[in-house]
């Protein structure tokens, strides 16, 4: 593969991400990419930056929800320069994961409804309303894009408690010369 994941520690993951000024073959392939980092590591979404490249796209394979309102996934869906706004503030708190956090799960609140407009991998414009487990994904994927983690959105004692799990994830994948 041409592209790494970046874990915790990783100075790229705390980057805020460039627009896409034109969706071209070099941008679809870069996507492409993305979609193998993704699934070599088993992951549901990902951001460009998470693989050191700091443009606006992201991935999820959240499609849609089942009859009791979990994930249901499918091929990758392509978000390029998304706009996110919350449709419905009221908080919702879940476990969340990250590929970047390797092991970590932390309850992290996020708005219950949103609306979402971005560009296809094919540079035609989309919007889409979601809710709670189709907004989840969407939201911590557009996080990354503005060099925040689900971890920073955990409360305080929590952040504390996991220092020492950062610190082995920093040290395992970023301090090898």
């Amino acid at each position: 593969m041409k592209y790494k994941l970046c874990y915790f520690g990783n100075a790229a993951l705390r980057e805020k991400s460039e627009p896409v000024k034109e969706v071209n073959d070099e941008i679809r392939a870069f996507v492409k990419e993305m979609i193998k980092v993704m699934y070599s590591h088993n992951g549901m979404g990902l951001a460009a930056i998470q693989v050191g490249v700091p443009l606006r796209i992201f991935i999820t394979t959240v499609r849609s929800v089942d009859g009791q309102g979990y994930p249901v996934y499918g091929s990758p869906q392509v978000y390029i320069n998304p706009k996110i706004t919350v449709t419905d503030p009221t908080v919702w708190v879940e476990q969340e994961g990250c590929l970047s956090l390797p092991k970590i799960y932390e309850d992290v609140p996020r708005p219950t409804a949103i609306k979402v407009e971005a560009l296809d991998e094919n540079g035609k414009p989309f919007e889409e309303n979601l809710k709670l487990w189709m907004a989840r994904p969407r939201l911590h994927e557009n996080d990354h894009l503005n060099g925040v983690l689900s971890i920073d959105r955990a409360p305080p004692h929590r952040k504390s408690a996991l220092r020492s799990q950062l610190k082995k994830i920093k040290k395992r994948y970023n301090d090898k010369k």
